[in-house]
């Protein structure tokens, strides 16, 4: 099998939900999303804080974890207002990458600037400060991202009603 398709399979792959639809799913929407930001702002700040290339390629397992906290996160949301049956991996995708259309740039900006910056940095406390400054900002971008893709899955899911076409829509409520 090739490398690519494995990977696309990775990406692709739709995670299943225990919960159960509730008739107000809002308050619990709420707690999913802070779970899920907390824990992908901590992995994303984790992966991010060694700096120079080893950070660089540290970039990948940080997407890809992040991608799996927010896929689940985007299959709970479908569980509780009880459109799982509706979660495909168009959706899944379209909820996902909406919002994260420039997160690989955005990580590899990061932490190519922080290294960049230890190189020139003339005091050695800046030096040092840079990097967990550099692992806060890569995780505080995380947890708004997760807010963001929580929003659009809302959004999405909440507006489909039942015996309704799933077709994904470019003209989704934001």
């Amino acid at each position: 099998m090739n490398f690519h398709i494995k990977l696309q399979d990775y990406f692709s792959e739709v995670p299943n939900s225990e919960l159960s639809p509730l008739d107000n799913p809002d308050e619990k929407i709420k707690r999913l999303t802070e779970a899920a930001a907390l824990k992908a702002a901590v992995v994303s700040a984790t992966l991010s804080a060694p700096g120079g290339i080893v950070g660089i390629i540290s970039s990948l397992p940080d997407l890809a974890a992040i991608w799996r906290i927010q896929a689940q996160l985007v299959a709970d949301i479908a569980a509780v207002y009880g459109k799982l049956g509706y979660l495909t991996k168009q959706s899944l995708v379209w909820c996902l990458c909406k919002q994260s259309g420039f997160q690989i740039a955005r990580d590899v900006a990061v932490r190519a600037g922080t290294h960049m910056l230890l190189k020139k940095a003339p005091l050695k406390t800046l030096s040092r400060a840079l990097p967990v400054l550099g692992a806060v900002s890569s995780g505080a971008y995380a947890a708004f991202d997760t807010y963001g893709v929580s929003k659009i899955a809302k959004a999405y899911f909440g507006s489909i009603q039942s015996g309704e076409n799933s077709q994904i829509s470019t003209d989704l409520p934001q």
